[in-house]
């Protein structure tokens, strides 16, 4: 029965928003709880979109060249620019090495040291080499802090080869219906890690729908001590979490960054304001200011103009 309202979802929810014939679009983003639920035989109805009160507005005005703006209950597309092209993600990647990371079941007071091959690409140098740290704090310090050797500190550890880890990270995108994303490394460093705006938002709301992932990616800062202890201070570098999309009744219920010279500065984010509940992706901005601001624009766009 799953299969069958994926596969109708995936034909009603999305169709017709794109002209591109040769781009598979994705599901709803997710899947309400109700539908597995729903009585054998029954059609389970997908929640009603969002009601736009505002016709004369027809978008945002936004430097990223890749963007879209998703709401998660009933998967409708309330904005998308470029939403077709396949780019660059950079550390959102992380947030796949999370998911699969939870699904091997770590093991979180497992004591793991930061080897020199974990430094291997290039990231802030939160944590230095010899650093010994617990599973859990390096979890959180990969998320927080988008510390590239946690993350490859972790997959080594994590009881699989590199490649299988990768490979697995490869696999559940394809179960997550994921077909223009790709995975080459669990840092998002190379620029082979790529994805869609809907590919991007889809991983989020799975992603977030783990609650390890959603309290990580809602800390302002994490601080962990080393085996030796040595203090380390991780600053989130999601600087939306000091803004007015998480006060009064502005909720960010987690978003992801990320950076290279190939992807230009990314971001996804899930936020909530009564009972809107939507993830807005931006892609390829030119500075990291850009990013946030794009991110801040599309938002209060789209809580001004929709009704839920």
């Amino acid at each position: 029965m799953v299969e069958f309202l994926l596969h109708l979802l995936l034909k009603t929810v999305f169709a017709g928003v794109t002209s591109r014939p040769d781009l598979l679009r994705p599901p709803a983003i997710i899947l309400p709880a109700e539908a597995s639920a729903a009585p054998e035989g029954e059609l389970f109805v997908a929640p009603e979109p969002p009601r736009k009160i505002d016709s004369a507005s027809l978008g945002v005005k936004l430097t990223a060249p890749t963007a879209a703006l998703i709401d998660m209950r009933s998967g409708e597309v309330l904005f998308s620019q470029g939403d077709d092209r396949v780019v660059p993600i950079a550390s959102i990647t992380k947030l796949m090495t999370a998911i699969v990371l939870l699904e091997l079941k770590p093991d979180w007071n497992k004591r793991i040291a930061i080897e020199p091959g974990d430094n291997a690409l290039e990231g802030i140098p939160y944590l230095k080499t010899g650093d010994t740290l617990s599973a859990e704090d390096l979890f959180d310090v990969m998320l927080v802090g988008s510390a590239n050797n946690a993350a490859m500190a972790l997959s080594r550890s994590s009881g699989i080869s590199r490649e299988e880890f990768v490979a697995r990270m490869n696999a559940k995108a394809r179960v997550l219906g994921l077909v223009h994303t790709n995975f080459a490394d669990p840092t998002g460093y190379k620029p082979e890690n790529r994805s869609s705006a809907l590919d991007v938002a889809r991983l989020a709301a799975t992603a977030l729908g783990h609650q390890e992932i959603r309290e990580a990616l809602t800390e302002k800062e994490v601080v962990v001590k080393t085996a030796l202890g040595h203090e380390r201070r991780v600053p989130a570098t999601d600087e939306l979490l000091h803004s007015f999309l998480n006060q009064g009744e502005f909720q960010i219920v987690g978003g992801k960054t990320g950076y290279t010279e190939e992807a230009g500065y990314t971001l996804v984010l899930r936020a909530k304001k009564g009972e809107a509940d939507v993830i807005s992706i931006v892609l390829g901005s030119r500075t990291s200011d850009d990013r946030f601001q794009d991110a801040k624009s599309l938002l209060f766009w789209g809580f001004k103009t929709f009704e839920w």
